[in-house]
Parts: structure tokens; C-alpha cells; sequence
């Protein structure tokens, strides 16, 4: 799946998780080189059996040993050292002021600088994450600090398809990995449950039904994501395993805990090698589908809609440098608790240097407004060539360390610029509470944020900040495919279906953070579509086609085939203020009136064209939404500069009535 594999030191805690993200990190084609763990201090009267981790799973440590021989792979061991010193859900090099070095999550720096000496070819860590932002972020974290990719590809598994809680545990069954459960820790279990093999059918049911008594709908409670209970892996396929581990009949202790937990102690384990262990083959190992079912429809209906259409009319883009240079002035405005700051431009003679100057005036003016770095929720650069982004990057970075950066969105579009800018930048801040999602690592949900924005930045900036009535607002996303962060190949395929496959996957992109961000409403969408990548699609081609994806997107089945004789220039936005004067105002008012009442529900879609976009994608949705539904101000303050200074490039529009 992946164009170049890894080289990968697999975390383990001897858990179900991380040993299946192993598997997964095979099928992308990455080689495992080495395994690491992170156990248990020694004390004056021996090991500690159950540390008291926020971080780490240490319950049957003793087995761990025996990983190197049943794998047959090196295994790099270190004891954990600190306390959950920062118990944030996001962790970040500058979080813990101060005091990071205590926190246990420190431990994994020493670890995997020993594996990386041992191994220089290592470049990549896995680990079996699933729903915890708290360990997901820790281990990004100290992998970014020293060069590592992280993969996370069972991340967020539940909500991929087919969308069901114990999906995870039937693909464990599928391939034959036996993991026991060694401690339940939840009301709903008992020591009845000790090792047992979780991805036993009958195991299965039983989670099932004590999660839906004492779980929340979405909360993984089924897979332990709670805490609920721990495993010790024993078994898998023979693509990964060389042998069982065994413990003996009298190996096993019950030992009681604290209300009403119990954990398995284990002595005497050893590991064993027969002819079973070859017998399970990873062969049913099932990859989840990059499209979701509802998306595989809208790209079979818009692929449908593109055959069956009339050529499209080609669009030209007029823009006036002069009115551009007059609109490019930067503008600084408060709306409630937040603040725009519009198109702040640099002096110097490079891309690089440009961009510090910016950040440096970004800096002051916050200053003044009584915000800093922390409070920026969302930035939108705007470059005048796409091949100056790494420079850019890098000095912009260096402004937001920590957890949660903002928002961004990122195109490259010369005639919107100053003949002497390289970029401009624009930001918006807000003060209070906020909730920002960042995930680094490669999965199979959605693109990976390696760097300083995060996928989405949630925040409320009324009277009430609170988050139940908050804005979401999403960094542009492109066609990345989330497991590889490759553009999808399409071979064989037009330029016509690759710009629809790649419009369909970005805006799933979309839909599946504002799902984890709880937006309950989208008030507003743009679609930023390229000149330069997929060329024998024109300009209006590619925004009819984003203008389908987007109207489809939001209603509840997909709309009807278009008669052959409609017009692919019609525009809600003009039938609304009667402008322009195209070919669809000829057509009967009747057909006007009832395609508008259709569309009154739908969110704003703004489709501009831009000379580049990052990866050289052919499109960058870009969504505002709101954790709830109703009425109200769509609240597009953080956009009004960026829609005025493209008002030339917009190439279709359709506003809510």
C-alpha cells in the first residue's frame, strides 16, 4: 500500500493492541526490526506486578521477557521511571512546565534512543493506540522528538467500517491471535473473565452485553479503552509468531484488588514450539476499505454525473492586480472573545525570511489584544509558490510548540499577492477553553498532521464558553490515503474520475473529524480545486463537480439525475440576488424556484481556484461547523479577508436562504 516501507521498533505492553498493530504494520509493507517495552521498577521486595500507570500496562511484565524468543525479534527493556506528572489528554515537549523530565512518558526517550544505536535503520514506532488521545499524543510526542514516523493504524478502529464496536475483536479471531485476559477492572466484569481469550466468540458476547450495562455508546468499552480490563497476547499468526507461550496449570494466581478488580499472576510462563505454530496464517487479515459506504456512493453518483454531463463551459479567472494589492493591507478585528488578524505580509528576500518578519508582527499585535501563541486557533497562508512551504514551515513552526496548534489552511495563488510578497498569513485567536485534535500518527481514519496545525480547534467565543455550543473549525484537508499519506494513484483512470476520487476522499477526510469534534451542524464549506494538477479537467469541470460532492454530502439520499438540457453554470447564489446573467436565467421559474427550496438547507460552499496545493493535490476542502444544530450567525469572521481577497477566483457559489 505504502511507496517506500519503514523500518519499525514495535512498542509493546504484551497487550491484544499493540501486537495486531504489528500485523497491520506488515500489511503496509514496513519491516519490524525490534521491539521495546517499558516495565516495572524494581523495589526492595521485588517487581511490582500492577504499577499504578496512567501510561503503561504492566500486568503479567513477566511474560515480556519471552516476546524475543516467540517473536524472534530483539527486545529492548527499560524500567519506568516518574509519575504521570502531566495528566493532560494532549502532551507536548512544552506542556508540563518545567517538570517534564518527571513525567513517566519520558521513560520512552532513553528507550528508543537505545533502539535507534542499536539500529540505525529504525525510523518508525508503532503502537496499538485505538481511542486514547492520552497515549497517542505521548508517544507522537517523543517519536517526532527524535525522528521516528508513528503509526497508529488502529486508530479510532470502531468508527471505520463496518462500524461496529467488536469489529476489532473479530479481526483478531480472523487471523488466530489468542490474547488473555489478565485483569478486569469494571462492574460489569468479574474474575470469571480472567484468561480468557478476548476474541473467543462467546468471550465477545459476554464484553458485549457488560459494556452495554455499564458503557457508553462510542466509549470502546468492549476493547478495554476504559480501563475495563488488560490482556497478555500468547498466539498469533505465523507471519509474526515463532512460538506459544504457555503457563502451566499451577502458574496462575488470582489476586484481588481494589473495588472489585482483579488481576492474574503469573509464574512458570515458557514458550513452546510445535508444528500449530505454523498452522495460522495472517491471510484473513482485513484491511479496512479507504472509502466509507455512503462515500463509495457519492463517488459512484458523481462519476455517474461527470459521464453523463455536456462538456463543461470553460471558465476564465480575471483578477486585477491592482484592487488585489489595495486589498492585501492587513487588518486586525474583534468578534466576542476572538481576534482576526488579516494578511500581514513580510520584508525580506526570501520565503523564509518574509515569514519571520510576519510572525514576529503576528506576535506584537496578539500581544496587544492580550492573546499569545496558545490562544490562535486558526491561520490561513497564502503562498505565491508552493515549492517555498518546507522554508515557511519550518520558521512558522517554531511559533506554535505546543500541544494543539492551530488550525490551517495552506495554497499557493501568485495574483492574489503583492509583486513583492512571497506569502501573506492571516490568524484568528480566541480566549478561554478550547479542545484541538492533532493526531501525527498514520492510521487508516484520516491523514496524519505531521507538523505545527491540527486537524480541527474547537472553542466558543460567546457570552457561554461552553463547548456544547462551540465552533469547530478545520485545517484544509487533502486526498491523502491515511495509511501511506500518498495522493491516490488512480491508474488507468481519467483525469475526470481522479479528480472525483480525489474530492470524494478529502471530503470524507472532512466528515470524519468533524464527527470525532462533535459537529452536529456544517455551516459552511469551501472547496479550493488546482490549475496545475489533473489539467484536462477545466476549472468549471472541477468546481461543478465539488458543488455535487458538497450538495450530496448534506442531503439525506442523493439528489436526482439532471436532465441532459440543464445548464452546468446554474448558480443558487445568483437565482437568490439576480445577478449575472447566465444561460440557466432563461429556463422556466418554476424549475428555479423548486431546485432553491431543495437547497435551502444546505451549508455555503465557496469553490476557488488557486495556481497550487500542497502534494500537488487537485483539491483542499475546507469546513466550519458547530456542536449544535439550529439557527444563528455562522460565525465566518475568520474567512471574510480570505473570500474578498479571492473574490476573483470564485468559481461557483450557492449560499443558504
Amino acid at each position: 500500500m505504502t511507496t517506500a516501507g519503514l523500518n519499525v521498533v514495535a512498542l509493546i505492553s504484551g497487550g491484544k493492541d499493540s501486537f495486531f498493530s504489528i500485523l497491520h504494520c506488515q500489511a503496509n509493507g514496513h519491516k519490524i526490526v525490534a521491539l521495546a517495552n517499558l516495565h516495572p521498577p524494581e523495589q526492595d521486595d521485588g517487581p511490582v506486578d500492577d504499577l499504578e500507570s496512567y501510561m503503561y500496562q504492566t500486568v503479567g511484565h513477566a511474560v515480556i521477557p519471552l516476546y524475543e524468543q516467540a517473536i524472534g525479534l530483539p527486545l529492548y527493556r527499560q524500567p519506568i521511571a516518574g509519575t504521570a506528572v502531566n495528566q493532560a489528554k494532549s502532551y507536548g515537549p512544552s506542556s508540563t512546565s518545567g517538570a517534564q523530565d518527571e513525567d513517566e512518558t519520558e521513560s520512552l526517550l532513553p528507550l528508543l534512543k537505545r533502539v535507534i544505536a542499536a539500529h540505525p535503520e529504525v525510523n518508525a514506532v508503532s503502537s496499538g493506540a485505538i481511542l486514547s488521545d492520552y497515549q497517542r499524543t505521548r508517544v507522537e510526542s517523543v517519536a517526532l522528538r527524535i525522528g521516528l514516523t508513528p503509526l497508529s493504524y488502529l486508530w479510532h478502529w470502531p468508527s471505520l467500517p463496518p462500524h461496529s464496536p467488536t469489529s476489532l475483536l473479530e479481526d483478531m479471531a480472523a487471523v488466530g491471535q489468542d490474547s488473555r485476559i489478565v485483569k478486569v477492572a469494571s462492574g460489569g466484569l468479574d474474575d470469571q473473565f480472567l484468561w480468557s481469550n478476548v476474541a473467543d466468540r462467546k468471550t465477545i458476547a459476554r464484553l458485549s452485553k457488560a459494556a452495554q450495562r455499564f458503557g457508553s455508546p462510542g466509549d470502546g468499552a468492549v476493547l478495554g479503552e476504559g480501563g475495563e480490563y488488560e490482556t497478555l497476547a500468547v498466539y498469533g499468526p505465523a507471519s509474526l509468531w515463532k512460538g506459544r507461550i504457555v503457563v502451566p496449570d499451577d502458574g496462575f494466581e488470582k489476586v484481588p484488588g481494589d473495588a472489585g478488580s482483579f488481576s492474574m499472576h503469573i509464574a512458570q510462563p515458557s514458550v513452546v514450539f510445535d508444528d500449530s505454530c505454523a498452522t495460522v496464517r495472517a491471510t484473513s487479515l482485513r484491511i479496512p476499505p479507504l472509502l466509507d459506504a455512503r462515500f463509495e456512493e457519492l463517488q459512484k453518483y458523481t462519476s455517474v454525473k461527470q459521464q453523463d454531463s455536456t462538456p463543461a463551459v470553460s471558465h476564465t479567472l480575471t483578477t486585477s492586480s491592482r484592487t488585489v494589492s489595495a486589498s492585501i493591507n492587513y487588518q486586525v478585528s474583534r468578534h466576542g472573545s476572538a481576534v482576526v488578524i488579516s494578511n500581514l505580509l513580510g520584508i525580506g528576500n526570501t520565503a523564509a525570511e518574509q515569514t519571520r518578519s510576519i510572525m514576529q508582527q503576528m506576535m506584537e499585535l496578539l500581544t496587544k489584544q492580550g492573546h499569545g501563541p496558545r490562544e490562535v486557533a486558526y491561520t490561513i497562508i497564502v503562498l505565491r509558490d508552493m515549492a517555498d512551504f518546507a522554508a515557511v514551515n519550518t520558521v512558522y513552526g517554531s511559533y506554535f510548540q505546543h500541544p494543539n496548534p492551530p488550525a490551517r489552511v495552506t495554497i499557493a495563488c501568485a495574483d492574489v499577492l503583492p509583486s513583492s510578497s512571497l506569502l501573506s498569513i492571516s490568524s484568528t485567536s480566541a480566549s478561554g477553553p478550547r479542545e484541538g485534535l492533532h493526531v501525527q500518527s498514520r492510521s487508516y481514519w484520516a491523514p496524519a498532521n505531521i507538523g505545527p496545525y491540527s486537524q480541527a480547534i474547537k472553542f466558543s467565543i460567546g457570552a457561554n464558553d461552553d463547548f456544547p455550543s462551540a465552533s469547530v473549525f478545520i485545517a484544509g484537508q487533502i486526498p491523502l490515503i491515511p495509511a501511506s499519506m500518498d495522493l491516490p494513484v488512480g491508474a488507468n483512470l481519467s483525469d475526470e474520475a481522479k479528480f472525483v476520487q480525489q474530492s470524494v476522499l478529502a471530503l470524507q477526510h472532512l466528515d470524519r473529524i468533524g464527527i470525532v469534534m462533535g459537529v452536529k451542524q456544517w455551516t459552511f464549506g469551501i472547496a479550493f480545486v488546482s490549475t496545475s494538477a489533473l489539467v484536462e479537467v477545466n476549472s468549471t469541470g472541477k468546481a461543478r463537480v465539488a458543488q455535487q460532492l458538497w450538495d450530496a454530502f448534506h442531503r439525506p439520499s442523493a439528489p436526482k439525475e439532471a436532465s441532459a438540457d440543464e445548464s452546468e453554470d446554474f448558480d443558487i447564489w445568483h437565482l437568490k440576488h439576480g445577478g449575472g446573467n447566465s444561460p440557466w436565467q432563461k429556463k422556466d421559474a418554476e424549475e428555479h424556484t423548486s431546485l432553491l427550496e431543495q437547497t435551502r438547507s444546505l451549508p455555503a460552499l465557496v469553490v476557488i481556484g488557486v495556481d497550487q496545493l500542497p502534494r500537488n493535490s487537485a483539491i483542499e476542502w475546507v469546513g466550519c461547523g458547530r456542536t449544535f444544530a439550529g439557527d444563528g450567525d455562522p460565525q465566518l469572521f475568520h474567512l471574510q479577508a480570505l473570500l474578498h481577497s479571492f473574490q476573483g477566483r470564485k468559481l461557483s457559489l450557492s449560499l443558504q436562504t
